[in-house]
């Protein structure tokens, strides 16, 4: 008997994978969804796992070699199961000593209990917060849990395992680039393009455009038109995903082309069908979701939903000027697992943005020096 486990996206996925390798023949012994990778036990994303098996044995064995088959893979099973249920049993006492770590704080080092503090203070995700705790607490000694430095410096090194890479728009590279920036109203996509327009052409050497798709929303059309003009660049406007088609060899002859979209809420269908096509057209290298670090951890979590049907590939944090409470944007890229881009932090066009810097974003949240 050959007995193989398949992980895949979807069940169709998995079970396809087993026809593929072990043919029409094979037994589907099991199948289940879990969760796989992820940083502090709680990030991994969902898969399905298929256990199948098949006879490997020539036709024509004995009736015996066939029974003791059968006992073997029934065993074989029944460990599988032993796993998956002491697995479960894990997760249970993952999710007690969560429950254990609630508000109260007694018990807990004087030092950790002052980050964990600290830690709900800035709006991480509580559950983050206490699992974090929960890891320093059990990694350090008596001695390193009475130094906030030794604390902060291990806390800063898990956080930053877990917020990803940096991604911000490449430098070099002789195709023409489309960029496109998706995202609520409100959430900064407009200036923030403007301030990426001016980088791009006045600092990276390469011939930038800007296309407004965001045909609405009243003066968005002016706003950016605007700005154009000021730094000299061409602005290409697109009222429907029917015109992309006459405007992109125009498109084309830039090195880099900022998209600017509409918001949209997650009742209107019409505007977000709109806009899938728009991209489905355009077919962008990058996908930018801009969020204002102001809003809530569940509503950014709610957002990215909404917008994963436009594959948002980077993660672009604004309005950093509005608040010193960092955790909420922590514990968002913790959770997203895409790549970060860039930050803003005021109106100043040009400047007031940068690079995405995980690490300082982390010191300051801490209060580290």
């Amino acid at each position: 008997m050959i007995i193989k486990k398949y992980t895949a996206p979807t069940l169709a996925q998995a079970l396809s994978n087993v026809r593929e390798e072990l043919g029409t023949d094979a037994i589907i012994l099991n199948t289940r969804n879990v969760k796989k990778g992820g940083v502090l036990h709680l990030l991994g994303s969902s898969v399905y796992e298929v256990t199948a098996a098949i006879d490997d044995k020539p036709t024509g064995e004995s009736t015996m070699d066939l029974q003791t088959g059968a006992r073997d893979l029934s065993y074989r099973v029944q460990v599988d199961y032993l796993i998956d249920d002491i697995k479960e049993l894990k997760m249970s006492i993952r999710d007690l000593a969560d429950s254990a770590l609630t508000g109260e704080m007694d018990g807990l080092p004087v030092q950790l209990a002052a980050l964990l503090k600290r830690l709900q203070d800035t709006g991480m995700d509580e559950k983050i917060a206490k699992r974090l705790t929960r890891q320093l607490l059990n990694e350090l000694d008596g001695r390193e849990l009475s130094d906030p430095k030794i604390i902060g410096k291990r806390a800063t090194e898990i956080l930053l395992a877990g917020m990803g890479d940096v991604k911000p728009i490449p430098s070099g590279g002789t195709k023409p680039r489309i960029i496109a920036f998706v995202g609520p109203t409100g959430s900064g996509k407009t200036t923030t393009i403007a301030k990426l327009a001016t980088e791009i052409s006045l600092n990276m050497d390469k011939k930038v455009a800007v296309l407004n798709i965001d045909t609405k929303r009243v003066d968005a059309v002016g706003q950016l038109k605007a700005y154009c003009r000021i730094i000299n660049i061409p602005l290409y406007v697109a009222y429907s995903p029917d015109e992309i088609p006459g405007i992109m060899p125009g498109i084309m002859e830039n090195d880099i082309t900022l998209v600017d979209t509409p918001g949209a809420g997650p009742m209107d269908r019409t505007q977000m069908i709109e806009m899938v096509e728009f991209l489905h057209k355009l077919v962008p290298q990058e996908v930018h979701l801009t969020l204002s670090v102001t809003t809530s951890f569940m509503e950014m979590k709610r957002i990215f939903n909404n917008f994963g049907v436009m594959k948002p590939n980077r993660i672009l944090f604004t309005k950093l000027d509005e608040t010193d409470s960092y955790g909420t944007m922590i514990s968002f890229a913790l959770v997203a697992k895409e790549k970060l881009s860039y930050v803003t932090f005021g109106q100043n066009v040009p400047g007031d943005f940068d690079i995405a810097n995980p690490g300082k974003i982390i010191r300051d949240t801490l209060a580290l020096k």
